[in-house]
């Protein structure tokens, strides 16, 4: 199975915490996803995976793929909670007991009034999972950074721990090809 996955375009958010926050794209990220359409000319999808979020539907939206395209809540960023819509700077300023945490506790923190990383991780990993009991050649997923980067660890056998050694970039597309359930990244934050 040949997995196509695209972040979305930068939303008019840049520079902050947003997970759970449905904002749309800015004009710079619109134009990030008509340049990456290019790269979807020749391409023909079984299917199409999508978060319900705004950026992320605009985003497919703008890639004009002539494909089927689910919305699945799995593949929603993580709730930052009370640090949704913050600078890093600001949480720092407003949280540094809980940004602290953050690195001691792991995949067991919780942020503030949101999601824990560990139940984010399984959300991801196990819809991941289930795609991958489908009979589908080529598909294509727009999706947020966090799940991306969750995603192509848990294909690839990395221990999420590892996964802030992937960085997903707004408007790119990676690939995956899984063959007998061996997962191969070919190419990571490709644009068009």
């Amino acid at each position: 199975m040949e997995l196509y996955l695209v972040r979305h375009g930068e939303s008019i958010s840049a520079g902050t915490y947003t997970g759970s926050s449905d904002v749309e794209l800015s004009a710079g990220g619109r134009q990030q996803a008509r340049s990456l359409s290019l790269v979807f000319d020749q391409l023909v999808f079984d299917h199409c995976f999508c978060s319900p979020l705004g950026r992320c539907r605009e985003t497919f939206t703008l890639l004009d793929v002539d494909s089927e395209c689910s919305l699945v809540e799995s593949l929603k960023e993580i709730d930052f909670g009370d640090w949704e819509g913050l600078s890093f700077d600001e949480i720092q300023s407003r949280y540094p007991a809980q940004l602290a945490n953050w690195t001691s506790e792991d995949n067991d923190f919780r942020f503030p009034g949101g999601e824990q990383i560990r139940a984010f991780n399984t959300r991801v990993s196990e819809w991941f999972d289930k795609l991958l009991t489908n009979d589908f050649n080529r598909v294509l997923i727009v999706a947020h950074g966090g799940v991306l980067r969750t995603g192509i660890c848990h294909l690839l056998g990395i221990d999420s721990s590892r996964a802030f050694a992937f960085s997903p970039k707004e408007g790119a597309v990676s690939k995956i090809t899984v063959t007998n359930g061996f997962a191969h990244l070919e190419f990571f934050n490709c644009r068009g």
